[in-house]
């Protein structure tokens, strides 16, 4: 205040020293020459008083930013004591091999009650169970449960990098004791076009399967449209980007086929090849708009032979798959393949048909499935799927299964991000050559928490 104060009288009195020397002088000035003068003292006024409006705007600045700096200081104390706690949990719970690479143990523990109310004459309507279990009545398992390990290795030459994964559940069974069964396993050399796996996993040729928490133990429509005998296989993929958007991908592999399902019903003392290799190869096409909306198709192909009584017996698939997701409130996924001899893969049993003058044959036969979801939330979500399998009956014997026919609907509700509870319904038909239509109900209520 003192400061303003005297600048002012300053002015003053340098304006009335001014005006002295213009009225003794006005006689020799003219008056254009004063006029001026005012008008200079008048602009230097104002560029005084514009200076002292700025210096207070700035007073006020510097008083009001000061306690808002000091109340943000605990916003990032708070966020840095998060930080802290985070890294200290994880540093608690961390896994590592003894190459000391990171490990994380995935999985989900599983409880399924369940009702079942199966035609009583039905022998066993399917060779997967629990679709083939003929018993009425319901229980409950946890026996679906799954155990899984994530694993992260080194880089590798040309900028590459080792991934890999390893699920087992607790379905196989050894006298009366539950055991580990390794469902998928596989190590994967990534590099940023190209990926060589290794390991044991579905078909190629047969990659997406439907939604269920019901049938995780034996995957859902086994038997009725869905190929997913998991099977030692190796890979090779090539990646080729059109755009940001559009992508393609070109696999081929090798697989190991199960060809107990091919023949199941030969006399014990008859000779078959338990398994044989299999030559796959598949290409993709995926585009995604955003983050809402995508379209993924695939096309397989599959080629093997069965050996069974000395003979030998073509299995030969050609497949097409798609996962359209429109928008974010709906999703379309299935597959649909055509050939011969295809339970060796994941078909319905059997895959050959042994006349009465010992000559195998393939039996030809088509099959596919489709599944809607409808995400009504983030929390709560519908899934619909049916699958069908059709065999030709001029390949089988009677009582042949000429068809099979699955079809269910789930509502699935999160609890938590981790903790899912559901329910289930489903049935199943199996129509025999000859022979009269057989059926099944079954209901489940499931819990799921991943971890």
């Amino acid at each position: 205040m003192y400061w303003n104060n005297y600048f002012n009288r300053s002015v003053l009195l340098r304006c009335l020293t001014l005006l002295i020397a213009a009225r003794a002088c006005a006689q020799q000035v003219s008056s254009d020459t004063l006029q001026k003068i005012l008008d200079r003292l008048d602009a230097l006024e104002q560029q005084n008083q514009a200076l002292l409006t700025e210096v207070q705007a700035l007073r006020q600045e510097v008083k009001s930013n000061t306690p808002a700096a000091a109340a943000d200081t605990q916003p990032l104390a708070d966020q840095v004591q998060v930080n802290t706690e985070r890294i200290k949990e994880q540093a608690a719970t961390k896994v590592e091999a003894s190459q000391r690479f990171p490990i994380s143990i995935t999985g989900m523990f599983l409880f399924d009650s369940f009702l079942g109310t199966p035609d009583g004459s039905a022998p066993a309507l399917s060779t997967y169970s629990p679709y083939g279990s003929n018993s009425s009545g319901g229980g409950a398992t946890l026996r679906q449960s799954i155990l899984g390990f994530d694993f992260r290795g080194p880089q590798l030459p040309g900028g590459g990098k080792v991934n890999g994964s390893l699920s087992l559940d607790f379905y196989a069974q050894a006298g009366e004791n539950d055991v580990l069964r390794i469902r998928r396993g596989v190590v994967s050399f990534d590099w940023t076009r190209r990926s060589i796996i290794v390991g044991q996993d579905k078909p190629l040729i047969a990659p997406l399967e439907p939604t269920s928490f019901a049938r995780v133990a034996i995957p859902p429509l086994a038997g009725a449209g869905n190929l997913w005998l998991w099977r030692p296989q190796i890979r090779y993929e090539e990646r080729v980007p059109f755009s940001a958007n559009t992508q393609a991908a070109f696999q081929v592999g090798v697989l190991q086929t199960d060809e107990s399902y091919s023949a199941p019903f030969l006399p014990a003392n008859s000779y078959f090849a338990a398994s044989r290799p299999a030559v796959e190869a598949r290409a993709e096409f995926r585009h995604q708009w955003d983050e809402q909306s995508r379209l993924a198709v695939g096309f397989g192909f599959h080629e093997s032979s069965s050996h069974i009584l000395g003979q030998s017996a073509k299995s030969q698939v050609v497949s097409a798959d798609i996962l359209y997701k429109p928008f974010s409130k709906l999703e379309l996924s299935g597959t649909i393949f055509r050939g011969q001899n295809f339970a060796n893969l994941g078909g319905e049993p059997p895959g050959v048909t042994v006349t009465s003058q010992g000559v195998v044959i393939p039996i030809r036969g088509s099959a596919g499935w489709m599944q809607i979801a409808l995400p009504v939330t983030n929390r709560l979500t519908f899934d619909f799927y049916a699958g069908r399998q059709l065999n030709n009956p001029r390949d089988l014997n009677d009582y042949g299964i000429s068809r099979t026919f699955t079809y269910a609907g789930n509502v699935l509700y999160r609890l938590a991000p981790n903790v899912i509870i559901g329910f289930e319904a489903s049935r199943f038909d199996a129509e025999y050559l000859n022979a009269h239509q057989l059926f099944a109900n079954r209901y489940d209520a499931t819990a799921a928490y991943l971890f």
